[in-house]
Protein backbone atom coordinates (compact mmCIF):
# COMPACT_ATOMS: atom_id res chain seq x y z
CA UNK A 1 0.00 0.00 0.00
CA UNK A 2 2.37 2.21 1.24
CA UNK A 3 4.30 1.50 -2.25
CA UNK A 4 1.28 2.19 -4.67
CA UNK A 5 0.70 5.65 -2.65
CA UNK A 6 4.66 6.72 -3.22
CA UNK A 7 3.90 6.34 -7.11
CA UNK A 8 0.65 7.96 -7.21
CA UNK A 9 2.48 11.06 -5.59
CA UNK A 10 5.34 10.60 -8.26
CA UNK A 11 2.99 10.30 -11.14
CA UNK A 12 2.63 13.06 -13.64
CA UNK A 13 -0.16 12.45 -15.64
CA UNK A 14 -0.16 9.64 -18.18
CA UNK A 15 2.31 9.97 -21.33
CA UNK A 16 -0.78 10.26 -23.50
CA UNK A 17 -1.37 13.47 -21.37
CA UNK A 18 2.41 14.88 -21.40
CA UNK A 19 2.03 14.39 -25.25
CA UNK A 20 -1.60 16.00 -25.67
CA UNK A 21 0.05 18.83 -22.98
CA UNK A 22 2.74 19.32 -25.20
CA UNK A 23 0.54 19.94 -28.38
CA UNK A 24 -1.82 21.99 -27.08
CA UNK A 25 1.32 24.37 -26.14
CA UNK A 26 2.33 23.82 -29.48
CA UNK A 27 -0.91 25.03 -31.41
CA UNK A 28 -1.26 27.83 -28.72
CA UNK A 29 2.17 28.95 -29.44
CA UNK A 30 1.26 28.81 -33.55
CA UNK A 31 -1.89 30.35 -33.45
CA UNK A 32 -0.05 33.24 -31.11
CA UNK A 33 2.71 33.55 -34.00
CA UNK A 34 0.00 33.35 -37.07
CA UNK A 35 -1.84 36.49 -35.40
CA UNK A 36 0.97 38.34 -34.48
CA UNK A 37 2.59 37.98 -37.72
CA UNK A 38 -0.68 39.18 -39.47
CA UNK A 39 -1.49 42.04 -36.96
CA UNK A 40 2.50 42.79 -37.86
CA UNK A 41 1.99 42.16 -42.09
CA UNK A 42 -1.04 44.18 -42.02
CA UNK A 43 0.77 47.13 -40.03
CA UNK A 44 3.05 47.22 -42.68
CA UNK A 45 0.59 47.11 -45.49
CA UNK A 46 -1.03 49.72 -43.86
CA UNK A 47 1.64 51.92 -43.33
CA UNK A 48 3.03 51.08 -47.00
CA UNK A 49 1.83 53.85 -49.35
CA UNK A 50 2.34 55.89 -53.12
CA UNK A 51 3.52 59.03 -51.37
CA UNK A 52 7.15 59.69 -51.90
CA UNK A 53 9.64 58.76 -48.95
CA UNK A 54 11.35 62.13 -48.84
CA UNK A 55 14.60 60.73 -47.15
CA UNK A 56 15.32 58.92 -50.27
CA UNK A 57 15.45 62.31 -52.27
CA UNK A 58 16.97 64.24 -49.82
CA UNK A 59 19.66 61.63 -49.26
CA UNK A 60 21.15 62.94 -52.68
CA UNK A 61 21.12 66.51 -51.59
CA UNK A 62 24.49 66.60 -52.88
CA UNK A 63 24.25 65.49 -56.59
CA UNK A 64 21.06 68.08 -56.35
CA UNK A 65 23.06 70.91 -55.17
CA UNK A 66 25.99 70.19 -58.14
CA UNK A 67 23.07 69.61 -60.69
CA UNK A 68 24.27 66.04 -61.50
CA UNK A 69 20.57 65.23 -62.34
CA UNK A 70 21.75 62.33 -64.52
CA UNK A 71 23.59 60.22 -61.61
CA UNK A 72 20.15 60.50 -59.94
CA UNK A 73 18.25 56.75 -59.78
CA UNK A 74 14.61 57.95 -59.82
CA UNK A 75 13.23 54.56 -60.36
CA UNK A 76 15.46 52.50 -57.51
CA UNK A 77 14.09 55.66 -54.94
CA UNK A 78 10.75 55.99 -56.64
CA UNK A 79 9.52 53.29 -58.44
CA UNK A 80 9.67 52.11 -62.03
CA UNK A 81 7.84 53.93 -64.76
CA UNK A 82 8.83 57.13 -62.66
CA UNK A 83 10.62 60.77 -63.71
CA UNK A 84 11.32 63.62 -62.50
CA UNK A 85 11.82 67.40 -63.66
CA UNK A 86 13.93 70.34 -62.83
CA UNK A 87 12.42 73.95 -63.65
CA UNK A 88 14.26 77.05 -62.63
CA UNK A 89 13.22 80.11 -60.42
CA UNK A 90 10.70 80.76 -63.61
CA UNK A 91 9.18 77.57 -63.61
CA UNK A 92 11.40 76.42 -67.29
CA UNK A 93 11.98 73.06 -67.23
CA UNK A 94 15.60 72.95 -67.61
CA UNK A 95 16.30 68.76 -67.24
CA UNK A 96 13.92 65.90 -67.40
CA UNK A 97 14.84 61.78 -66.52
CA UNK A 98 12.10 61.08 -69.03
CA UNK A 99 12.73 63.44 -72.47
CA UNK A 100 9.33 62.09 -73.75
CA UNK A 101 7.37 63.57 -71.02
CA UNK A 102 8.68 67.24 -70.61
CA UNK A 103 5.98 69.37 -70.24
CA UNK A 104 5.95 73.20 -68.97
CA UNK A 105 4.31 75.00 -65.69
CA UNK A 106 3.46 78.12 -64.69
CA UNK A 107 4.07 79.09 -60.81
CA UNK A 108 0.51 78.90 -60.25
CA UNK A 109 0.87 75.43 -61.28
CA UNK A 110 3.77 75.24 -59.42
CA UNK A 111 1.59 76.24 -55.95
CA UNK A 112 -0.74 73.73 -56.33
CA UNK A 113 1.65 70.84 -56.36
CA UNK A 114 2.24 69.38 -52.71
CA UNK A 115 5.61 69.39 -51.67
CA UNK A 116 7.68 66.65 -50.52
CA UNK A 117 8.17 67.66 -47.57
CA UNK A 118 4.85 67.57 -46.55
CA UNK A 119 4.26 71.53 -45.25
CA UNK A 120 1.37 72.14 -48.17
CA UNK A 121 -1.04 69.88 -49.82
CA UNK A 122 -4.07 71.00 -51.76
CA UNK A 123 -7.19 68.45 -52.29
CA UNK A 124 -10.11 69.22 -54.86
CA UNK A 125 -13.38 66.88 -54.63
CA UNK A 126 -16.59 67.27 -56.96
CA UNK A 127 -20.02 68.60 -55.91
CA UNK A 128 -22.69 65.94 -57.93
CA UNK A 129 -25.96 66.96 -58.15
CA UNK A 130 -29.66 64.76 -58.16
CA UNK A 131 -29.03 63.69 -61.52
CA UNK A 132 -24.95 62.57 -60.67
CA UNK A 133 -24.04 65.14 -62.81
CA UNK A 134 -20.83 67.52 -61.07
CA UNK A 135 -22.53 70.63 -60.31
CA UNK A 136 -19.09 72.02 -58.86
CA UNK A 137 -16.29 71.56 -57.08
CA UNK A 138 -14.33 72.28 -52.88
CA UNK A 139 -11.02 72.85 -53.16
CA UNK A 140 -9.46 72.66 -49.09
CA UNK A 141 -5.61 73.62 -48.44
CA UNK A 142 -3.67 71.95 -46.18
CA UNK A 143 -0.88 72.66 -44.22
CA UNK A 144 1.69 71.97 -41.34
CA UNK A 145 -0.14 74.35 -37.95
CA UNK A 146 1.35 74.48 -34.69
CA UNK A 147 -1.29 74.30 -32.22
CA UNK A 148 -1.42 73.87 -28.07
CA UNK A 149 -0.38 69.82 -28.68
CA UNK A 150 2.41 70.74 -30.77
CA UNK A 151 2.26 69.97 -34.47
CA UNK A 152 -0.04 69.20 -36.38
CA UNK A 153 -1.06 68.58 -40.12
CA UNK A 154 -4.76 70.32 -40.86
CA UNK A 155 -6.98 72.52 -43.14
CA UNK A 156 -5.96 76.11 -43.47
CA UNK A 157 -7.93 77.24 -46.61
CA UNK A 158 -11.15 76.50 -48.29
CA UNK A 159 -12.84 77.15 -51.89
CA UNK A 160 -15.79 76.53 -53.66
CA UNK A 161 -16.09 76.46 -57.50
CA UNK A 162 -19.02 76.41 -59.79
CA UNK A 163 -18.94 73.58 -62.56
CA UNK A 164 -16.87 76.07 -64.86
CA UNK A 165 -14.55 75.96 -61.82
CA UNK A 166 -14.46 79.53 -61.37
CA UNK A 167 -14.45 80.09 -57.23
CA UNK A 168 -17.96 81.72 -55.77
CA UNK A 169 -16.02 81.70 -52.68
CA UNK A 170 -12.86 81.34 -50.58
CA UNK A 171 -11.13 82.25 -46.85
CA UNK A 172 -8.11 84.03 -46.89
CA UNK A 173 -6.26 80.40 -46.73
CA UNK A 174 -6.94 80.03 -50.58
CA UNK A 175 -6.18 83.17 -53.42
CA UNK A 176 -7.68 81.91 -56.37
CA UNK A 177 -10.20 83.24 -59.32
CA UNK A 178 -10.29 80.14 -60.98
CA UNK A 179 -8.88 76.44 -61.65
CA UNK A 180 -7.22 76.14 -65.36
CA UNK A 181 -7.45 73.22 -67.15
CA UNK A 182 -4.20 72.58 -66.43
CA UNK A 183 -4.62 73.42 -62.65
CA UNK A 184 -7.04 70.66 -62.96
CA UNK A 185 -5.04 68.29 -64.29
CA UNK A 186 -2.20 68.53 -61.71
CA UNK A 187 -5.00 68.70 -58.59
CA UNK A 188 -6.50 65.54 -60.09
CA UNK A 189 -3.17 64.26 -61.14
CA UNK A 190 -2.39 62.75 -57.85
CA UNK A 191 -5.97 60.50 -57.92
CA UNK A 192 -4.73 58.80 -61.21
CA UNK A 193 -2.23 57.01 -62.25
CA UNK A 194 0.74 59.35 -60.79
CA UNK A 195 1.65 60.70 -57.93
CA UNK A 196 3.17 63.86 -58.68
CA UNK A 197 5.23 66.48 -55.45
CA UNK A 198 7.84 68.99 -55.20
CA UNK A 199 10.81 69.56 -54.30
CA UNK A 200 12.70 73.22 -53.72
CA UNK A 201 15.90 74.04 -52.69
CA UNK A 202 18.98 76.36 -54.30
CA UNK A 203 22.31 74.80 -56.28
CA UNK A 204 25.54 75.48 -54.94
CA UNK A 205 25.62 77.77 -57.48
CA UNK A 206 22.62 80.44 -55.43
CA UNK A 207 20.16 79.59 -58.33
CA UNK A 208 16.62 78.66 -57.00
CA UNK A 209 15.24 74.98 -58.34
CA UNK A 210 11.76 73.29 -58.48
CA UNK A 211 11.85 69.64 -58.47
CA UNK A 212 8.64 67.86 -59.59
CA UNK A 213 8.41 63.95 -58.92
CA UNK A 214 6.22 62.00 -61.07
CA UNK A 215 5.79 58.95 -58.86
CA UNK A 216 4.18 55.91 -61.39
CA UNK A 217 0.88 54.95 -59.85
CA UNK A 218 -0.15 52.02 -61.73
CA UNK A 219 0.14 49.72 -58.92
CA UNK A 220 3.31 47.61 -60.06
CA UNK A 221 5.24 49.71 -57.30
CA UNK A 222 2.91 49.18 -54.47
CA UNK A 223 2.48 45.13 -55.68
CA UNK A 224 6.20 44.48 -55.30
CA UNK A 225 6.47 46.04 -52.44
CA UNK A 226 3.17 44.10 -50.78
CA UNK A 227 4.88 41.41 -52.19
CA UNK A 228 7.95 41.54 -50.59
CA UNK A 229 6.15 42.26 -47.37
CA UNK A 230 4.52 38.77 -47.76
CA UNK A 231 7.73 37.38 -48.74
CA UNK A 232 8.91 38.31 -45.67
CA UNK A 233 6.37 37.98 -43.39
CA UNK A 234 5.82 34.06 -44.91
CA UNK A 235 9.74 33.69 -44.21
CA UNK A 236 9.66 34.69 -41.08
CA UNK A 237 6.74 32.82 -39.84
CA UNK A 238 8.22 29.94 -41.55
CA UNK A 239 11.32 30.55 -39.80
CA UNK A 240 9.95 30.93 -36.18
CA UNK A 241 7.64 27.91 -36.79
CA UNK A 242 10.59 25.38 -37.49
CA UNK A 243 11.99 27.10 -34.04
CA UNK A 244 8.93 25.95 -32.33
CA UNK A 245 9.01 22.73 -33.66
CA UNK A 246 13.08 22.29 -33.00
CA UNK A 247 12.30 23.17 -29.32
CA UNK A 248 8.81 21.00 -28.75
CA UNK A 249 10.42 17.99 -30.16
CA UNK A 250 13.17 18.85 -28.24
CA UNK A 251 11.39 18.85 -25.07
CA UNK A 252 9.21 16.22 -25.83
CA UNK A 253 12.01 13.96 -26.85
CA UNK A 254 13.47 14.72 -23.46
CA UNK A 255 10.72 14.12 -21.63
CA UNK A 256 10.63 10.50 -23.02
CA UNK A 257 14.46 10.23 -22.92
CA UNK A 258 15.23 10.93 -19.42
CA UNK A 259 13.37 7.97 -17.80
CA UNK A 260 14.50 6.11 -20.82
CA UNK A 261 18.49 7.20 -19.57
CA UNK A 262 17.93 7.20 -16.01
CA UNK A 263 17.42 3.15 -17.01
CA UNK A 264 20.64 2.20 -18.86
CA UNK A 265 22.75 3.99 -16.32
CA UNK A 266 21.14 2.00 -13.59
CA UNK A 267 21.23 -1.14 -16.00
CA UNK A 268 24.47 -0.32 -16.50
CA UNK A 269 25.52 0.14 -12.74
CA UNK A 270 23.59 -3.47 -12.12
CA UNK A 271 25.46 -4.87 -14.87
CA UNK A 272 28.94 -4.00 -13.73
CA UNK A 273 27.74 -5.21 -10.14
CA UNK A 274 26.36 -3.30 -8.29
CA UNK A 275 22.92 -4.63 -6.68
CA UNK A 276 21.81 -1.53 -4.74
CA UNK A 277 20.70 0.52 -7.64
CA UNK A 278 17.29 2.67 -7.12
CA UNK A 279 16.00 5.15 -9.44
CA UNK A 280 14.08 8.04 -8.22
CA UNK A 281 11.54 9.33 -10.66
CA UNK A 282 8.68 11.60 -10.80
CA UNK A 283 6.89 12.15 -14.52
CA UNK A 284 4.37 9.86 -16.57
CA UNK A 285 2.60 7.31 -14.88
CA UNK A 286 3.59 4.45 -17.68
CA UNK A 287 7.19 5.58 -16.97
CA UNK A 288 6.82 5.49 -12.73
CA UNK A 289 5.47 2.24 -13.02
CA UNK A 290 8.55 1.18 -15.67
CA UNK A 291 10.50 2.58 -12.69
CA UNK A 292 8.87 1.25 -9.94
CA UNK A 293 9.27 -2.50 -11.90
CA UNK A 294 13.04 -1.68 -12.27
CA UNK A 295 13.11 -0.89 -8.49
CA UNK A 296 11.52 -4.15 -7.86
CA UNK A 297 13.43 -5.96 -10.00
CA UNK A 298 16.72 -4.75 -8.75
CA UNK A 299 15.91 -5.26 -5.12
CA UNK A 300 15.03 -8.91 -5.79
CA UNK A 301 18.03 -9.37 -7.47
CA UNK A 302 20.19 -7.69 -4.46
CA UNK A 303 18.15 -9.84 -2.21
CA UNK A 304 18.65 -12.68 -4.52
CA UNK A 305 22.74 -11.76 -3.77
CA UNK A 306 21.99 -11.85 -0.14
CA UNK A 307 20.45 -14.90 0.34
CA UNK A 308 22.75 -16.93 -2.33
CA UNK A 309 25.78 -15.35 -0.11
CA UNK A 310 24.03 -16.68 3.55
CA UNK A 311 23.09 -19.94 1.61
CA UNK A 312 26.73 -20.92 0.51
CA UNK A 313 27.62 -19.48 4.18
CA UNK A 314 25.01 -22.40 5.73
CA UNK A 315 26.87 -25.13 3.23
CA UNK A 316 29.85 -24.05 4.38
CA UNK A 317 28.55 -24.22 7.52
CA UNK A 318 26.87 -28.00 6.73
CA UNK A 319 30.38 -28.92 5.47
CA UNK A 320 32.02 -28.07 8.40
CA UNK A 321 29.40 -29.76 10.17
CA UNK A 322 29.38 -33.19 8.50
CA UNK A 323 32.84 -33.17 9.04
CA UNK A 324 33.02 -32.54 12.43
CA UNK A 325 29.83 -35.34 12.83
CA UNK A 326 31.50 -38.06 10.47
CA UNK A 327 35.25 -37.50 12.09
CA UNK A 328 34.58 -38.63 15.79
CA UNK A 329 33.07 -41.90 15.11
CA UNK A 330 35.79 -42.59 12.20
CA UNK A 331 38.51 -41.57 14.74
CA UNK A 332 37.22 -43.46 17.16
CA UNK A 333 37.19 -46.50 14.66
CA UNK A 334 40.79 -46.02 13.82
CA UNK A 335 42.24 -45.36 16.95
CA UNK A 336 40.21 -48.93 18.28
CA UNK A 337 41.43 -50.42 15.20
CA UNK A 338 44.96 -49.80 15.01
CA UNK A 339 45.26 -50.45 18.92
CA UNK A 340 43.60 -54.06 18.48
CA UNK A 341 45.76 -54.94 15.05
CA UNK A 342 49.36 -53.52 17.09
CA UNK A 343 48.83 -55.98 19.89
CA UNK A 344 48.20 -53.13 21.92
CA UNK A 345 44.91 -54.37 23.82
CA UNK A 346 44.63 -57.23 26.72
CA UNK A 347 42.64 -60.33 24.99
CA UNK A 348 40.59 -60.05 27.78
CA UNK A 349 39.34 -56.39 26.61
CA UNK A 350 39.45 -56.68 22.73
CA UNK A 351 35.93 -57.57 22.49
CA UNK A 352 35.05 -54.32 24.58
CA UNK A 353 37.30 -52.48 21.98
CA UNK A 354 35.40 -54.40 19.08
CA UNK A 355 31.96 -53.44 20.69
CA UNK A 356 32.94 -50.09 20.63
CA UNK A 357 33.94 -50.27 17.11
CA UNK A 358 30.77 -51.69 16.24
CA UNK A 359 28.99 -49.01 17.96
CA UNK A 360 30.54 -46.39 16.53
CA UNK A 361 30.40 -48.09 12.94
CA UNK A 362 26.32 -48.11 13.71
CA UNK A 363 26.36 -44.44 14.31
CA UNK A 364 28.91 -43.82 11.36
CA UNK A 365 26.03 -45.77 9.21
CA UNK A 366 22.93 -43.84 11.16
CA UNK A 367 25.14 -40.39 9.94
CA UNK A 368 24.98 -41.54 6.54
CA UNK A 369 21.56 -42.76 6.41
CA UNK A 370 20.84 -38.92 7.51
CA UNK A 371 22.86 -37.32 4.98
CA UNK A 372 21.22 -39.02 2.24
CA UNK A 373 17.77 -38.76 3.38
CA UNK A 374 18.09 -35.24 3.78
CA UNK A 375 19.43 -35.15 0.28
CA UNK A 376 17.08 -36.88 -1.41
CA UNK A 377 14.40 -34.72 0.25
CA UNK A 378 15.90 -31.43 -1.26
CA UNK A 379 16.26 -32.96 -4.66
CA UNK A 380 13.60 -31.11 -7.46
CA UNK A 381 12.59 -34.84 -8.62
CA UNK A 382 11.52 -36.10 -4.94
CA UNK A 383 7.99 -36.74 -4.86
CA UNK A 384 5.87 -38.32 -2.25
CA UNK A 385 3.91 -41.65 -2.66
CA UNK A 386 0.42 -40.61 -1.26
CA UNK A 387 -2.79 -42.51 -0.58
CA UNK A 388 -6.14 -41.53 0.90
CA UNK A 389 -6.24 -42.75 4.32
CA UNK A 390 -7.88 -42.72 7.70
CA UNK A 391 -5.37 -40.30 9.03
CA UNK A 392 -6.62 -40.59 12.84
CA UNK A 393 -6.41 -44.34 12.47
CA UNK A 394 -3.06 -44.18 11.50
CA UNK A 395 -1.90 -41.89 13.83
CA UNK A 396 -3.23 -44.47 16.47
CA UNK A 397 -1.55 -47.42 15.12
CA UNK A 398 1.53 -45.51 15.45
CA UNK A 399 1.49 -44.53 18.73
CA UNK A 400 0.23 -47.64 19.92
CA UNK A 401 3.47 -49.56 18.23
CA UNK A 402 5.53 -46.66 19.84
CA UNK A 403 3.42 -46.66 23.18
CA UNK A 404 5.05 -49.86 24.39
CA UNK A 405 9.01 -49.11 23.23
CA UNK A 406 8.75 -45.74 25.11
CA UNK A 407 7.49 -47.31 27.78
CA UNK A 408 10.47 -49.62 28.31
CA UNK A 409 12.56 -46.78 27.39
CA UNK A 410 11.38 -45.08 30.82
CA UNK A 411 8.89 -42.39 29.33
CA UNK A 412 4.99 -41.76 29.71
CA UNK A 413 2.99 -40.89 26.98
CA UNK A 414 -0.47 -38.69 26.84
CA UNK A 415 -2.16 -39.37 23.73
CA UNK A 416 -5.45 -37.68 22.97
CA UNK A 417 -6.95 -38.77 19.24
CA UNK A 418 -10.47 -38.41 18.41
CA UNK A 419 -12.50 -41.01 17.61
CA UNK A 420 -13.78 -40.11 13.88
CA UNK A 421 -12.54 -40.66 10.39
CA UNK A 422 -10.87 -37.75 9.19
CA UNK A 423 -9.57 -38.63 5.48
CA UNK A 424 -6.26 -37.10 3.74
CA UNK A 425 -4.00 -37.90 1.14
CA UNK A 426 -0.60 -38.71 2.82
CA UNK A 427 2.65 -40.56 2.31
CA UNK A 428 2.57 -43.36 5.48
CA UNK A 429 6.09 -44.09 5.14
CA UNK A 430 7.56 -40.42 5.06
CA UNK A 431 4.80 -39.03 7.59
CA UNK A 432 6.42 -41.76 9.63
CA UNK A 433 9.72 -40.43 9.31
CA UNK A 434 8.30 -37.08 10.71
CA UNK A 435 6.86 -38.30 14.13
CA UNK A 436 9.92 -40.39 14.56
CA UNK A 437 12.31 -37.72 14.20
CA UNK A 438 10.38 -35.60 16.76
CA UNK A 439 10.03 -38.27 19.67
CA UNK A 440 13.60 -39.26 18.64
CA UNK A 441 14.08 -35.62 19.65
CA UNK A 442 12.15 -36.15 22.75
CA UNK A 443 13.92 -39.27 23.94
CA UNK A 444 17.80 -37.76 23.33
CA UNK A 445 17.20 -34.48 24.68
CA UNK A 446 15.00 -35.42 28.17
CA UNK A 447 15.77 -37.69 30.91
CA UNK A 448 13.61 -40.35 31.90
CA UNK A 449 10.03 -40.67 33.19
CA UNK A 450 9.60 -37.07 30.72
CA UNK A 451 6.19 -36.89 29.57
CA UNK A 452 5.57 -37.33 25.70
CA UNK A 453 2.45 -35.38 24.57
CA UNK A 454 0.72 -36.64 21.24
CA UNK A 455 -2.21 -34.92 20.31
CA UNK A 456 -4.84 -34.62 17.11
CA UNK A 457 -7.77 -32.63 16.51
CA UNK A 458 -9.64 -30.98 13.51
CA UNK A 459 -9.89 -27.36 12.19
CA UNK A 460 -12.43 -27.13 10.01
CA UNK A 461 -10.83 -28.61 6.72
CA UNK A 462 -7.36 -28.77 8.32
CA UNK A 463 -5.62 -31.64 10.80
CA UNK A 464 -3.74 -29.97 13.53
CA UNK A 465 -1.32 -32.43 15.35
CA UNK A 466 0.62 -31.61 18.44
CA UNK A 467 3.58 -33.49 19.32
CA UNK A 468 6.28 -32.21 21.93
CA UNK A 469 7.05 -32.75 25.96
CA UNK A 470 7.36 -31.75 29.31
CA UNK A 471 11.07 -31.84 29.52
CA UNK A 472 14.30 -29.99 29.59
CA UNK A 473 13.09 -27.30 26.63
CA UNK A 474 14.40 -25.73 23.74
CA UNK A 475 17.07 -23.83 24.45
CA UNK A 476 16.71 -20.20 23.40
CA UNK A 477 19.65 -19.70 21.77
CA UNK A 478 18.28 -22.02 18.68
CA UNK A 479 14.41 -21.51 19.28
CA UNK A 480 15.02 -19.33 15.57
CA UNK A 481 16.63 -21.74 13.62
CA UNK A 482 15.46 -24.74 14.98
CA UNK A 483 14.55 -26.34 11.85
CA UNK A 484 17.87 -25.40 10.17
CA UNK A 485 20.39 -28.41 8.71
CA UNK A 486 22.54 -29.45 11.94
CA UNK A 487 21.08 -27.38 14.83
CA UNK A 488 21.45 -29.04 17.69
CA UNK A 489 22.04 -28.21 21.44
CA UNK A 490 25.54 -28.24 22.72
CA UNK A 491 24.62 -31.18 24.77
CA UNK A 492 24.05 -32.83 21.84
CA UNK A 493 27.01 -31.72 19.60
CA UNK A 494 29.70 -33.06 22.34
CA UNK A 495 27.37 -36.33 23.00
CA UNK A 496 26.93 -37.28 19.69
CA UNK A 497 23.41 -38.25 20.16
CA UNK A 498 22.40 -35.92 17.39
CA UNK A 499 23.14 -34.87 14.23
CA UNK A 500 21.16 -31.73 13.59
CA UNK A 501 18.81 -33.08 10.52
CA UNK A 502 16.01 -34.60 12.36
CA UNK A 503 13.83 -31.59 12.45
CA UNK A 504 14.77 -30.27 8.89
CA UNK A 505 14.00 -33.90 7.48
CA UNK A 506 10.35 -33.24 9.05
CA UNK A 507 10.16 -29.56 7.58
CA UNK A 508 10.99 -30.86 4.21
CA UNK A 509 8.35 -33.99 3.86
CA UNK A 510 5.74 -31.37 6.17
CA UNK A 511 5.95 -29.10 3.49
CA UNK A 512 5.82 -31.43 0.82
CA UNK A 513 2.46 -32.45 1.69
CA UNK A 514 1.51 -29.02 1.44
CA UNK A 515 1.20 -28.19 5.47
CA UNK A 516 3.05 -26.25 7.98
CA UNK A 517 5.32 -26.93 11.20
CA UNK A 518 6.46 -24.81 13.56
CA UNK A 519 7.95 -24.65 17.04
CA UNK A 520 4.84 -23.29 19.57
CA UNK A 521 6.18 -20.56 21.77
CA UNK A 522 6.27 -21.32 25.62
CA UNK A 523 2.98 -19.12 26.35
CA UNK A 524 1.52 -21.09 23.73
CA UNK A 525 1.28 -24.62 25.71
CA UNK A 526 1.76 -26.32 29.00
CA UNK A 527 4.38 -28.11 27.31
CA UNK A 528 8.11 -27.04 27.32
CA UNK A 529 8.39 -28.15 23.77
CA UNK A 530 5.30 -28.56 21.75
CA UNK A 531 5.38 -28.76 17.56
CA UNK A 532 2.09 -28.09 15.60
CA UNK A 533 1.52 -29.51 12.43
CA UNK A 534 -0.51 -28.15 10.34
CA UNK A 535 -2.24 -30.67 7.27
Amino acid sequence: MKNILSSMKRERGTLYSLVTRYYLFFAAAVLLLAFLVVEITDDFLTRTNVTIDANRIISNRDLLLSEKYDKLNISRNVGENSYFEILDDKAQVIYSSDKSKTKKYSREELELIPDILGNTYYYIDSVLGNNGETTGYVLQKYSTVFAKDGEQFGTIGVAVLDENRNVVYSDSGINLKHISDKEFEILYENGGDTYLQKYEFTTNDEQERTMLIHQDFNYTSLNNAYRKIYTTAILVFLLILAAFVVFFVFNTALAVRRPINMLEDAMTDLGSGNKDVAISYSGPKEFVHIVDSFNDMAGKLSNAEKEKQKLEEERQKMLADISHDLKTPITVIQGYAKAVADGMVPENEQKKYLDTISSKADILSELINTFYEYSKLEHPEFQLYKKECDICEYFREYLAAKYDELDIAGYEMKIDIPEEKILKPIDEAQLKRVFENIIANSVKSNPKGTLICAEMKKVREKVVIHLGDNGVGVPVSIRGEIFKPFIVGDDARTSGKGTGLGLSIAKLIVEAHGGTIRLMDENESDYSTMFEIVL
